[in-house]
Protein backbone atom coordinates (compact mmCIF):
# COMPACT_ATOMS: atom_id res chain seq x y z
CA UNK A 1 0.00 0.00 0.00
CA UNK A 2 1.63 3.06 -0.72
CA UNK A 3 1.90 6.39 1.58
CA UNK A 4 1.42 6.34 5.60
CA UNK A 5 -1.08 3.33 6.67
CA UNK A 6 -1.70 2.79 10.16
CA UNK A 7 -0.15 0.19 12.19
CA UNK A 8 -0.60 0.99 15.69
CA UNK A 9 -0.99 3.55 18.33
CA UNK A 10 1.75 4.08 21.07
CA UNK A 11 -1.08 4.35 23.87
CA UNK A 12 -2.10 0.80 23.08
CA UNK A 13 -5.67 1.32 21.25
CA UNK A 14 -5.93 -1.79 18.79
CA UNK A 15 -8.18 0.15 16.30
CA UNK A 16 -6.94 3.50 14.75
CA UNK A 17 -9.37 6.49 16.43
CA UNK A 18 -11.40 7.95 12.88
CA UNK A 19 -13.00 10.83 12.24
CA UNK A 20 -14.73 12.28 9.21
CA UNK A 21 -13.74 15.58 8.07
CA UNK A 22 -15.12 18.48 5.58
CA UNK A 23 -12.70 18.69 2.19
CA UNK A 24 -13.79 21.00 -0.72
CA UNK A 25 -14.96 19.13 -3.90
CA UNK A 26 -11.95 20.61 -5.19
CA UNK A 27 -9.23 19.14 -3.35
CA UNK A 28 -7.13 16.43 -4.29
CA UNK A 29 -6.38 13.59 -1.35
CA UNK A 30 -4.52 10.56 -1.88
CA UNK A 31 -5.47 7.42 0.72
CA UNK A 32 -2.36 6.97 2.72
CA UNK A 33 -1.32 10.90 2.88
CA UNK A 34 -0.76 13.23 5.79
CA UNK A 35 -3.22 16.17 6.01
CA UNK A 36 -4.01 18.99 7.79
CA UNK A 37 -7.27 21.13 8.55
CA UNK A 38 -8.05 24.58 8.33
CA UNK A 39 -10.56 26.64 10.17
CA UNK A 40 -13.13 27.60 7.73
CA UNK A 41 -11.60 25.75 4.73
CA UNK A 42 -11.41 22.21 5.91
CA UNK A 43 -9.14 19.50 4.68
CA UNK A 44 -5.87 20.89 2.86
CA UNK A 45 -3.06 19.61 1.35
CA UNK A 46 0.18 19.72 3.38
CA UNK A 47 1.90 23.22 2.18
CA UNK A 48 5.46 23.15 3.14
CA UNK A 49 6.31 19.39 2.65
CA UNK A 50 10.00 20.68 1.87
CA UNK A 51 10.74 21.68 6.13
CA UNK A 52 7.19 20.76 7.63
CA UNK A 53 5.97 23.83 8.69
CA UNK A 54 2.75 21.82 8.69
CA UNK A 55 1.56 20.46 11.86
CA UNK A 56 -0.11 17.39 10.57
CA UNK A 57 -4.08 16.44 11.72
CA UNK A 58 -3.76 12.90 10.86
CA UNK A 59 -3.66 10.37 7.59
CA UNK A 60 -6.19 10.03 5.13
CA UNK A 61 -8.03 6.82 5.05
CA UNK A 62 -10.13 7.41 2.03
CA UNK A 63 -8.88 8.61 -1.74
CA UNK A 64 -10.13 11.66 -3.03
CA UNK A 65 -9.93 12.77 -6.37
CA UNK A 66 -10.89 16.36 -7.54
CA UNK A 67 -14.05 17.42 -8.35
CA UNK A 68 -15.62 14.21 -7.67
CA UNK A 69 -18.71 15.06 -5.20
CA UNK A 70 -16.89 13.82 -2.44
CA UNK A 71 -17.19 16.38 0.46
CA UNK A 72 -16.00 14.15 3.74
CA UNK A 73 -13.17 11.93 4.23
CA UNK A 74 -12.00 9.81 7.31
CA UNK A 75 -8.75 10.87 8.98
CA UNK A 76 -6.78 8.43 11.35
CA UNK A 77 -6.29 11.02 14.10
CA UNK A 78 -4.18 9.67 16.95
CA UNK A 79 -1.22 12.16 17.70
CA UNK A 80 0.11 9.10 18.83
CA UNK A 81 -0.79 6.80 15.74
CA UNK A 82 2.04 4.64 14.33
CA UNK A 83 2.12 4.92 10.27
CA UNK A 84 3.77 1.99 8.21
CA UNK A 85 5.77 3.16 5.20
CA UNK A 86 7.27 0.86 2.91
CA UNK A 87 10.11 2.12 0.84
CA UNK A 88 8.97 3.76 -2.74
CA UNK A 89 10.76 6.74 -3.13
CA UNK A 90 13.18 5.92 -5.64
CA UNK A 91 16.72 8.02 -5.58
CA UNK A 92 19.05 8.52 -8.34
CA UNK A 93 23.00 7.90 -7.61
CA UNK A 94 25.37 10.13 -7.80
CA UNK A 95 27.76 7.44 -8.38
CA UNK A 96 28.62 4.09 -6.81
CA UNK A 97 30.43 0.48 -7.41
CA UNK A 98 29.87 -3.28 -7.13
CA UNK A 99 30.02 -2.91 -3.32
CA UNK A 100 29.22 1.31 -2.40
CA UNK A 101 25.79 3.14 -3.81
CA UNK A 102 26.34 6.78 -3.40
CA UNK A 103 23.81 9.68 -3.04
CA UNK A 104 25.45 12.85 -2.30
CA UNK A 105 22.55 14.64 -1.52
CA UNK A 106 22.17 11.73 1.51
CA UNK A 107 20.66 13.47 4.96
CA UNK A 108 21.37 13.17 8.40
CA UNK A 109 25.41 13.92 7.09
CA UNK A 110 26.31 12.47 10.15
CA UNK A 111 28.59 9.36 10.16
CA UNK A 112 27.62 5.45 10.44
CA UNK A 113 23.56 6.84 10.79
CA UNK A 114 22.70 4.29 8.21
CA UNK A 115 24.61 1.57 9.31
CA UNK A 116 22.00 -1.75 9.30
CA UNK A 117 19.90 -0.34 6.79
CA UNK A 118 19.76 -1.31 3.01
CA UNK A 119 18.70 -0.87 -0.14
CA UNK A 120 16.67 -2.28 -2.76
CA UNK A 121 18.00 -1.45 -6.76
CA UNK A 122 15.62 0.21 -8.64
CA UNK A 123 17.54 0.95 -12.11
CA UNK A 124 20.90 -0.57 -12.89
CA UNK A 125 22.49 -0.01 -16.41
CA UNK A 126 24.82 -1.96 -15.78
CA UNK A 127 23.00 -5.71 -15.20
CA UNK A 128 19.33 -5.45 -15.15
CA UNK A 129 18.94 -8.69 -13.37
CA UNK A 130 20.10 -7.01 -10.07
CA UNK A 131 16.80 -5.15 -10.31
CA UNK A 132 15.19 -5.66 -6.83
CA UNK A 133 17.89 -6.92 -5.11
CA UNK A 134 18.02 -6.15 -1.60
CA UNK A 135 21.30 -5.65 0.37
CA UNK A 136 22.26 -4.35 3.44
CA UNK A 137 24.26 -1.46 4.37
CA UNK A 138 27.62 -1.91 6.70
CA UNK A 139 29.01 1.86 6.65
CA UNK A 140 27.97 5.36 5.70
CA UNK A 141 30.27 8.35 4.60
CA UNK A 142 27.86 11.06 5.60
CA UNK A 143 31.47 13.06 3.91
CA UNK A 144 29.77 12.16 -0.21
CA UNK A 145 26.75 10.35 1.13
CA UNK A 146 28.48 6.52 0.37
CA UNK A 147 26.67 3.42 1.45
CA UNK A 148 28.97 0.48 1.71
CA UNK A 149 27.21 -2.56 1.01
CA UNK A 150 26.83 -6.04 2.84
CA UNK A 151 28.13 -7.77 -0.38
CA UNK A 152 29.86 -7.61 -4.03
CA UNK A 153 27.27 -6.78 -6.82
CA UNK A 154 27.64 -8.64 -10.30
CA UNK A 155 28.06 -5.34 -11.72
CA UNK A 156 28.70 -1.69 -10.71
CA UNK A 157 25.98 0.61 -9.67
CA UNK A 158 27.39 4.27 -11.42
CA UNK A 159 25.47 7.61 -11.40
CA UNK A 160 22.00 7.66 -12.50
CA UNK A 161 20.90 4.10 -11.24
CA UNK A 162 17.96 4.35 -9.02
CA UNK A 163 17.50 2.32 -5.04
CA UNK A 164 14.73 2.69 -2.78
CA UNK A 165 16.45 3.02 0.65
CA UNK A 166 15.77 1.97 3.93
CA UNK A 167 17.16 3.25 7.89
CA UNK A 168 18.51 0.37 10.03
CA UNK A 169 19.00 0.24 13.68
CA UNK A 170 21.05 3.23 13.84
CA UNK A 171 18.40 5.28 12.95
CA UNK A 172 15.70 4.85 15.63
CA UNK A 173 14.03 7.76 16.98
CA UNK A 174 15.19 10.20 14.34
CA UNK A 175 13.27 13.40 13.87
CA UNK A 176 14.55 15.47 10.87
CA UNK A 177 13.82 14.63 7.73
CA UNK A 178 10.76 15.91 5.85
CA UNK A 179 8.24 14.83 3.38
CA UNK A 180 8.24 14.71 -0.67
CA UNK A 181 6.45 17.29 -2.65
CA UNK A 182 3.62 14.85 -2.78
CA UNK A 183 3.54 14.19 0.90
CA UNK A 184 3.51 10.28 -0.02
CA UNK A 185 6.97 9.15 0.88
CA UNK A 186 9.75 10.59 3.88
CA UNK A 187 12.66 12.20 1.82
CA UNK A 188 16.27 11.41 3.02
CA UNK A 189 17.62 13.83 0.99
CA UNK A 190 16.12 16.81 3.09
CA UNK A 191 15.74 17.77 6.30
CA UNK A 192 14.16 20.82 8.57
CA UNK A 193 11.65 21.61 11.20
CA UNK A 194 10.30 17.95 10.62
CA UNK A 195 7.11 16.77 12.56
CA UNK A 196 7.90 13.28 11.20
CA UNK A 197 9.98 11.13 13.43
CA UNK A 198 11.09 7.29 13.09
CA UNK A 199 10.43 5.20 15.21
CA UNK A 200 12.11 2.13 14.14
CA UNK A 201 12.75 -0.19 10.62
CA UNK A 202 12.64 -2.98 9.31
CA UNK A 203 15.12 -3.76 6.28
CA UNK A 204 14.35 -7.15 5.55
CA UNK A 205 11.22 -5.87 4.67
CA UNK A 206 12.06 -2.01 3.75
CA UNK A 207 9.30 -0.73 5.83
CA UNK A 208 10.05 2.01 8.55
CA UNK A 209 7.11 3.11 11.14
CA UNK A 210 6.82 6.82 11.86
CA UNK A 211 5.21 9.10 14.21
CA UNK A 212 4.10 12.68 13.15
CA UNK A 213 4.39 14.83 15.93
CA UNK A 214 1.32 17.14 17.32
CA UNK A 215 2.74 20.39 17.69
CA UNK A 216 3.71 23.32 15.24
CA UNK A 217 7.75 23.10 14.84
CA UNK A 218 9.50 26.46 15.00
CA UNK A 219 10.78 28.17 12.01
Amino acid sequence: MKGFNWAGDLNGHKNPIIRKYYVPDATAIEKGEPVRFTQGTGIVVLSDTADLQDAILGVSLNEKAASDGTLWIEVSISPSAIYKYRAAKAYTLTGGSTTTAVDDSLLPDEADTFIGGAIQIVTCAADSSLIGRRVSITDYAATDGTLTLAETLTAALAAGDTIYICPGYMMDGFLGWDLSSDSMHPDFDTEGSSVLKLLYSNPDTMEMFFTFLPFEPNT
